[in-house]
């Protein structure tokens, strides 16, 4: 649903791009926006991205499991955890292919995983009282989400009184005559770095209208946007303590 800030937004990519809306609709510059966004997230590798999601506990139900959903909005594992019922953690730090995985003849090691379909596989089997912990790079909540209107969120302040004819607007409790609308969730690529995320949509739109000259300079821009990003990221771990990299050699070479 269109927001105050997503909207303004979009007057601004039709603003650069000088075009009115008969030309560059707004629907059209919803879809440059989301284009940008994802590839912004395909791309970029920072802290506000990364995301620690903690699977339920293991019950008797789910116990000799071997395979766990990724979530989502998952786009790149950061690391893979197994914390059993004492609170000790396991790193499962070897990563397979599938098909090696799934081959009865590979003795697969222990703490060891692989990718299926939309599934993370794992070995050994979840025990009783585990659990298990992925932390990863995602996609953040669409450009234009806002909070749902309900009783928990309103008392939050998630939500404001409005109008009935307010943009978004509500009627709760039903028959009410009471009416709010869901505030803007936050997100990071619209509210902290607009710039990235608004030379990519630019971008998308250039090359729409056919003017390959100019989207080739705003595709330019998105990257050069993205390596800066990522490169203060690497600075940063790079500072504050000495860096140890770990290496597992191969038997087999």
């Amino acid at each position: 649903m269109p927001t105050p800030r997503f909207n303004a937004l979009v007057d601004k990519v039709r603003n650069w791009v000088n075009r009115d809306p008969a030309v560059l609709s707004d629907a059209l510059i919803t879809d440059f926006l989301d284009y940008s966004a994802d590839y912004c997230y395909r791309k970029l590798r920072i802290p506000p991205l990364e995301y620690v999601y903690q699977y339920p506990v293991i019950t008797s139900d789910e116990e000799g499991e071997t395979s766990l959903q990724i979530p989502p909005d998952f786009t790149e594992l950061i690391s893979f955890s197994r914390i059993d019922a004492n609170g000790k953690r396991y790193v499962l730090s070897k990563k397979l292919d599938e098909q090696s995985f799934t081959d009865e003849y590979t003795i697969k090691p222990k703490n060891s995983f692989a990718y299926k379909h939309n599934n993370i596989v794992f070995y050994p089997k979840a025990a009783i009282g585990e659990t298990f912990e992925l932390h990863y790079y995602r996609r953040l909540f669409d450009l234009d989400a806002t909070y749902a209107v309900n009783q928990n969120n309103i008392d939050s302040e998630l939500c404001v009184a409005v109008e009935e004819d307010d943009l978004g607007a509500v009627e709760f409790p039903e028959d009410s005559g009471d009416y709010y609308a869901g505030n803007d969730v936050y997100n990071w690529l619209r509210d902290e770095n607009e710039r990235t995320l608004l030379f990519g949509a630019i971008a998308f739109a250039f090359d729409y209208l056919g003017e390959t000259e100019k989207a080739m300079g705003y595709y330019q821009k998105i990257e050069l946007g993205i390596q800066e990003l990522n490169q203060e990221e690497k600075y940063r771990k790079s500072k504050g303590a000495v860096n140890t990299v770990t290496f597992e050699v191969s038997e087999l070479l």
